[in-house]
């Protein structure tokens, strides 16, 4: 799986390699601030359309968390359907979103 890399460092990319030698991961992206994708191991279309959802549905789940909770936060969000599961991990400055094979 070749990582198709932007702006990410080193370091980054490290990360991301590793995280895809994991049989059941499909792919992974690095999302940037402004919602897109900026480091993807998946086709373009598959990235932007995660990207789009993802981070809208976690800043859905944080805003929820925080109304529930204002000293908490949000650190992961799992969506798992029938077919495959996403994670995502928001940060301020990008959000990292896994898509997995469901096992």
């Amino acid at each position: 799986m070749e990582i198709a890399q932007n702006f990410m460092g080193p370091l980054a990319t490290n990360t991301m390699t590793r995280i895809n030698e994991n049989g059941n991961v499909v792919g992974t992206i690095i999302v940037n601030c402004e919602g897109f994708p900026e480091t993807t191991t998946l086709d373009s279309l598959t990235a932007a359309t995660y990207s789009t959802h993802m981070r809208n549905l976690s800043h859905h789940a944080s805003n929820a968390l925080k109304e529930i909770d204002v000293t908490d936060e949000l650190v992961v969000l799992r969506l798992v359907s029938k077919k495959s599961e996403a994670v995502v991990a928001p940060d301020h400055e990008f959000h990292l979103i896994v898509v997995m094979r469901k096992t």
